[in-house]
């Protein structure tokens, strides 16, 4: 994992907070998600955490497997500048700060996957080792692009 690979890691880890698998388990999940996922997509997402950003919705658009573009819901502009778009994940990047963190002590995960795509769609938990350490985090509107 290069350092760029790393910071994003390390940011959507933040942002995600520790997660670990509810229902399908998380590993299963992502084995389905990285088998048939497009690697050019566009989706909603919005966290909530004691973090930057919180309870904003994003429309992000990923193409080969890197964030392009990502724009506030409630907003028409466009973020496209490359150190701005490192603070928004692909999904892979979701999947990856689950797995970091799922590691971490927490007192309660759920995470909830798409049927279709595997993607997680509503994920919530909440850490024993941290003050006002919870989070909820959803992805809506996920589709493939050409």
């Amino acid at each position: 994992m290069n350092r760029h690979e790393k910071t994003i890691t390390g940011r959507v880890a933040i942002a995600l907070l520790a997660l670990s698998a509810c229902g399908p388990k998380l590993e299963d999940a992502r084995l389905a998600w990285q088998s048939d996922h497009p690697d050019s997509y566009v989706f909603e997402y919005q966290r909530n955490c004691v973090c930057p950003g919180s309870g904003d919705w994003w429309r992000v658009t990923v193409q080969h497997d890197s964030v392009v573009a990502a724009q506030p819901l409630d907003s028409s502009a466009i973020v496209s500048d490359p150190a701005s778009l490192r603070l928004h994940p692909t999904i892979s990047q979701m999947f990856d700060g689950i797995a970091l963190f799922a590691q971490r002590p927490h007192t309660w995960t759920r995470v909830h996957y798409d049927k279709r795509w595997h993607y997680p769609t509503d994920a919530r938990g909440d850490m024993t080792d941290r003050t006002a350490g919870g989070f909820h985090l959803y992805v809506r509107n996920f589709h493939p692009t050409p």
